[in-house]
């Protein structure tokens, strides 16, 4: 499965969701931009998409109303350690209070994972993350750090959160 992201403004990616209609598509925004965020088994509709190959996920992300994507960039070298660790735990992600579905995305042309969490309502995420489950995650990310004698990162791990255009 494939999963894309185009970045822009409300107007521009509003027109290509009303475009594409069939396609499995969620807009999103905050205070610095927009997000379309495109989910097939073909290639995108987008003309210059940020690619991902989808390790993991379940749910249907077009139900949620609030989306949080933590970027981790990981070092060539990194990945396979990155991604073992990640399968290990990704299930601590499951059945939580308001999550409607979550991916967990390998890039196509960068170095940046994404863990993609989907949520009825920002505050159902913020309650997540202060729960131990959430600490869980953190601690995967910082094992796999751990786990050889350099860092597997290429730079920060930062989450950026976004607001869904339809009314909750």
């Amino acid at each position: 499965m494939n999963f894309y992201f185009a970045f822009g403004t409300v107007d521009f990616l509003e027109k290509l969701v009303q475009k594409h209609k069939n396609e499995n598509m969620a807009l999103f925004y905050n205070n610095e931009t927009a997000i379309l965020a495109h989910e097939t088994t073909k290639k995108s509709v987008f003309a210059a998409p940020r690619k991902y190959e989808v390790l993991s996920g379940s749910g249907n992300f077009k139900d949620s109303f609030f989306t949080a994507l933590t970027y981790v960039p990981v070092t060539d070298e990194g990945k396979p350690l990155f991604e073992y660790n990640i399968a290990q735990k990704i299930s601590i992600l499951k059945d939580k209070r308001g999550l409607v579905a979550f991916r967990v995305l390998r890039p196509l042309k960068s170095d940046t994972f994404v863990i993609a969490s989907f949520w009825l309502k920002e505050s159902y995420y913020l309650d997540w993350t202060r729960s131990s489950s959430f600490e869980e995650l953190e601690q995967v990310i910082e094992k796999t750090n751990a786990g050889i004698n350099q860092t597997v990162f290429s730079g920060p791990v930062y989450t950026k959160t976004f607001h869904s255009l339809k009314e909750n």
